[in-house]
């Protein structure tokens, strides 16, 4: 299970836009954090608001389903981490950027579900 979610992880740092040494450094930091491993195996919104409550709250897909932003702290480093919502509040996607930088790059354009692994 850790290794499945560890090449999620990996896959989703690389379609974030970082670069992949730093991609990984920040995945290695954070793949304990609650909120990365939560958002991994999906969810709802409810599971991530239990977990944490989201610094930024953005609207996204003409306002039927919603972005959350993080700053994830761990292991003595920050990171910015998104979670983004299809219109019934179930997970669509997440990485490690801002729910405006995941917009801009086109990520958060879909309301499906992320295929299962």
């Amino acid at each position: 299970m850790r290794l499945l979610i560890a090449s999620v992880g990996v896959l989703s740092v690389l379609l974030t836009g970082c670069g992949t040494v730093k991609g990984v450094a920040t995945l290695m930091a954070f793949i304990d954090h609650p909120l990365v491993t939560a958002s991994e195996r999906g969810g709802t919104k409810q599971d991530i608001l239990a977990i944490e409550q989201p610094k930024l709250i953005t609207s996204i897909r003409g306002g039927t389903a919603q972005c959350f932003d993080y700053k994830l702290k761990n292991k003595g480093k920050k990171t910015d981490f998104f979670v983004a919502f299809t219109d019934k509040s179930q997970i669509n996607a997440n990485g490690f950027s801002t729910c405006a930088q995941a917009l801009a790059g086109g990520r958060l354009n879909s309301n499906k579900l992320p295929r299962q692994k």
